[in-house]
């Protein structure tokens, strides 16, 4: 009864972690989550004392009450632990800084070692310790000392030779964090705060005395020189990240969105894998040693790796499972493996609960219950293979499974090959990860030894990177599926478990009905959302305009910005909607690099057909038909009609069956004045312009009756002028993107219900 109650007792209080998601959820606010707790714990105490004895598994009152108890205190437990700003925080001054002017210096010592992002700058965080203000001749006129963490960018060259725990003094700007702009964008400011930090920092110039000559970033740093020079780059890089995981390397980031895009994003993370491989090796090379020896050696081995590879989610789970199964070989016990999971788990979440949030974490504990309960069934089915290929295609087969609900509510994407190409690719992932953590360990005693175990991994690392290009560009590499919802996400784990329950149930037809259950939960949704959906969306692109049109299955998609628009906004934009091709792009100078742009997007989402003022514009593989737009013409385009109304200035005028809509770039007033004698072509309800000055004339002519602004201002005058006049008035950098849907109407973004940011979503 003991270790069943005490079993009990971790799924409690996992489930009032979970219960947190869902009162937290779509903004219901933290006080929700205690409460919601409360009443949970309520019914768990009635279930205790007014259920049949039989279903209370001969319990005495006090072990539900102790229950009860637990998953209160989960609820509370998280609250408290919610990330927040206290009084000394940075945060707090951000606005003062800004009010006296002049530039901004802070002092702190480095929490990690910088990274690069994608622009190319290096990126870390600071537990900052002073904040300063310079006037214009760089004399102190304010100083104050300051606690939390603060996330910097700088020009790598500034980066150079810093690392974790140095002193250092930056020189910049303070500026609070932006939240998501546009559904499936990235939410900036979560994503700091779920690591404690409320405030950035661009730094301009930065100063720091010489690392000292020992820590954890001078092992990491000999170990990733060593194998790229043994392999070169990217090879070397790459085999660093399968040995230490991507967080203790700078893997280039097109190989990361590769390798994310085909489903192998889990071999380039340390994860439980590469600590169950290694401790495998451990205690085979141990095999005829004592029991007590294995668990000395494994467990320095298991504590050496975590630290080495930064304290990552999904290692320290794994390592506490590899402790029990430690333990277990010392003691000549054999260990629940479903136990230690739920147990190294419930530990995790105890030090910290919001681990419960880290994809990471919610990914690797779901691939190792699949390998668990899911890998036997399927080996005992494959036994007309030896069990070596068996095993080789049963574990990616299980993870796959277990974490594919997961994986579709985060990413919206379906890795169509991940389970052949994972079945592939384990030969070659299990030598390469095995071959460069032997390589790293041996690097730390001799780099020209470590470089020689290195160079033999060339080829299996050669091929394994070939078949992930490969693949990602192979019809069904990449699907998306679009946005599904917690409950979808909850159905779908629910027939997953219904099946588990069924695996030694003779009735042939419950599984079938289960694995359509399964697509009706994923397809039905879905489908009648795309089938039935009229919205047209403006995205809040960065000063960029975007006008996206869905209608029942069709997507129209004027502009993509520049390359870093399209990449950032534009396709996760698509991507939560579910769109793999593009009915109609039209391609229009509003930005001078938006050829870029579309280049950038039509790479990955193709598009039947692409229209444009620009003959160049057909160079682009877009995989449909180019078309040039002629000026003046109206073309109908399937349920939308067009005008373009100039080429030097793309003034679009746009309309479907309910709604017509103006689009404007970047005007002078005088040229406003001269487009206002166009007169009644321009009328539409809906003007769409840059926020900027707008000429009586031109808005007389529009006559709208909602105006959209996309530019990185907007004008106050404008805007009080608009309202007085009974035009409804929007800002995409402010509201978010906009949105009209034909029974709702306009809404902003950030004015409506979406996923809480902590979900991951």
């Amino acid at each position: 009864m003991g270790m069943s109650f005490g079993l009990a007792l971790c799924i409690v209080y996992l489930s009032g972690l979970l219960l947190s998601a869902i009162a937290g959820n779509w903004q219901l606010g933290v006080l929700m989550v205690p409460w919601s707790g409360l009443a949970g714990g309520i019914a768990v105490g009635l279930w205790g004392l007014s259920a049949p004895r039989h279903l209370r598994l001969g319990w005495p009152p006090r072990y539900w009450g102790s229950l009860a108890v637990m998953f209160l205190l989960a609820t509370i437990h998280i609250t408290m632990r919610s990330p927040s700003a206290g009084a000394p925080d940075i945060s707090n001054w951000v606005e003062r800084a800004e009010a006296i002017g002049g530039q901004q210096v802070i002092v702190g010592r480095l929490v990690d070692d910088p990274r690069l992002n994608r622009d190319l700058k290096g990126r870390f965080f600071v537990s900052v310790q002073q904040l300063q203000v310079l006037d214009t001749q760089g004399e102190l006129t304010f100083q104050m000392p300051v606690r939390g963490r603060v996330y910097v960018t700088a020009p790598l060259l500034q980066v150079t030779g810093l690392h974790q725990g140095q002193l250092m003094k930056a020189k910049g700007q303070l500026y609070r964090p932006s939240p998501a702009m546009n559904p499936n964008g990235f939410d900036f400011q979560a994503y700091l705060a779920q690591r404690g930090t409320f405030t950035g920092f661009v730094a301009a110039e930065l100063r720091f005395r010489e690392a000292g000559p020992w820590g954890l970033w001078r092992v990491r740093q000999r170990i990733v020189q060593t194998q790229v020079r043994a392999l070169g780059s990217p090879l070397g890089q790459l085999v660093s990240a399968m040995a230490l995981g991507r967080n203790a390397v700078d893997l280039p980031p097109h190989i990361q969105d590769v390798f994310t895009r085909v489903g192998l994003a889990h071999t380039i993370a340390a994860s439980g894998f590469h600590v169950s491989l290694l401790l495998g090796t451990v205690l085979a090379l141990l095999r005829s040693r004592l029991g007590t020896t294995k668990f000395v050696v494994g467990s320095a081995v298991l504590l050496g790796y975590v630290t080495l590879t930064g304290m990552q989610a999904s290692v320290i789970r794994a390592a506490i499972m590899g402790g029990a199964t430690l333990i277990g070989v010392a003691m000549n016990r054999r260990v629940m493996p479903s136990g230690a999971l739920l147990l190294a788990a419930t530990l995790m979440l105890l030090v910290n609960p919001h681990w419960i949030w880290n994809i990471g974490f919610q990914l690797s504990v779901m691939a190792t219950w699949g390998l668990i309960v899911t890998v036997p069934a399927i080996v005992r089915r494959l036994d007309w293979l030896p069990v070596t290929w068996a095993s080789l295609v049963a574990v990616p087969i299980a993870a796959t499974v277990w974490t594919l609900p997961l994986t579709l509510y985060h990413f919206n994407v379906f890795a169509g090959l991940s389970v052949v190409l994972n079945v592939v690719a384990m030969p070659f992932v299990t030598v390469i990860s095995l071959g460069g953590i032997t390589s790293s360990a041996l690097a730390l005693v001799s780099p020209l030894v470590g470089g020689a175990i290195a160079s033999l991994l060339y080829w299996p690392t050669k091929v394994l990177l070939w078949l992930a290009e490969t693949s990602s560009h192979l019809p069904g590499s990449s699907i998306a599926i679009g946005q599904i919802t917690l409950w979808q996400l909850a159905g779908l784990y629910a027939v997953l478990f219904c099946g588990l329950m069924l695996t030694r149930d003779r009735r042939l037809w419950l599984k079938p009905l289960l694995a359509i259950v399964f697509l009706a939960l994923l397809g039905l949704p879905l489908g009648w959302r795309s089938l039935t959906q009229h919205q047209v969306t403006v995205l809040a692109a960065g000063g960029d305009l975007v006008w996206v049109q869905q209608q029942h299955g069709r997507t129209t998609l004027v502009n993509s910005g520049d390359r870093k628009t399209a990449f950032y906004t534009v396709e996760p934009f698509l991507t939560q909607a579910g769109v793999n091709h593009i009915d109609r792009a039209i391609a229009l100078p509003f930005n001078p690099n938006y050829q870029d742009g579309w280049q950038s997007l039509l790479s990955d989402i193709s598009s039947k057909h692409l229209y444009g003022v620009d003959e160049t514009l057909a160079a682009i593989p877009s995989g449909g038909e180019f078309h040039r737009l002629p000026v003046g013409e109206s073309w109908a385009l399937a349920g939308l009609t067009m005008q373009l109304l100039g080429t030097e200035n793309p003034i679009v005028r746009l309309g479907n069956d309910q709604q017509s809509w103006l689009l404007l770039p970047q005007l002078s007033l005088p040229l406003q004045d001269y487009l206002a004698k166009a007169g009644s072509v321009l009328q539409s309800q809906v003007l769409v312009w840059s926020g900027d000055e707008i000429s009586l004339d031109l808005l007389q002519a529009v006559n709208p009756q909602v105006a959209i602004g996309y530019g990185d201002r907007l004008s106050e005058s404008v805007e009080r002028e608009l309202l007085q006049s009974g035009i409804r008035v929007f800002w995409t950098q402010r509201d978010g993107a906009i949105t009209w849907r034909s029974h709702q109407g306009f809404h902003g973004y950030l004015e409506t219900k979406h996923r809480n940011a902590l979900l991951g979503g």
